[in-house]
């Protein structure tokens, strides 16, 4: 059963990328202080999940938006 996060939760999200990348993109998040926290699941597939921050689901977004015309991510469920 789907339980809606509350404000103070964080929210994981599922992706596959290039494995090679898998260190750009958690430096990437580090960068953005707060927003998200990236978690490798498996290096070999390039399956990450990224954990969001309250609030900035919108920002996170944005920023996949905009990484996925230079980069693979497939959201995974």
């Amino acid at each position: 059963m789907y339980k809606k996060p509350s404000e103070s939760e964080t929210i994981c999200r599922k992706f596959r990328i290039e494995r090679r990348e898998i260190c750009f993109f958690k430096y990437l998040f580090e960068a953005y202080e707060g927003i998200a926290v990236l978690e490798t699941l498996d290096p070999k597939t390039g399956l990450i999940a990224l954990h969001v921050a309250p609030g900035c689901q919108n920002d996170v977004a944005y920023i996949l938006d905009d990484l996925s015309g230079y980069y693979l991510i497939e959201s995974v469920d």
